[in-house]
């Protein structure tokens, strides 16, 4: 049970890689190993203590999570404004050659 628990909480530290290295493809399969983990964890018959243990980990992990979302909607903005500023760009050098080849 301890080194489920513990798998459970180095997750926090490879989605904040994946994160802060744009892997989302790695992010997605981190997320899906650690749901996989999760579901086995919860489908154990547990004792009272080892219930509040879990409780523990699940809540911070949920804060954890709360603060990966503002990091990547914080990520998604700035390659919003990224693309936004290329299209302009774009737009920019074909009004120019458009004018050039009249």
């Amino acid at each position: 049970m301890s080194a489920l628990l513990q798998e459970l909480n180095g997750f926090s530290l490879r989605i904040a890689q994946a994160i802060e290295s744009n892997d989302w493809e790695q992010l997605t399969e981190i997320l899906m190993q650690r749901q996989a983990r999760l579901e086995t964890l919860l489908n154990v018959p547990l004792s009272e203590n080892e219930q509040h243990a879990i409780q523990g980990v699940l809540e911070s992990i949920q804060a954890m999570d709360s603060l990966f979302v503002d990091t990547v909607q914080s990520k998604k903005t700035e390659l919003l404004k990224d693309f936004k500023s290329v299209a302009q760009g774009q737009k920019v050098v074909r009004a120019y050659y458009a004018t050039a080849t009249n």
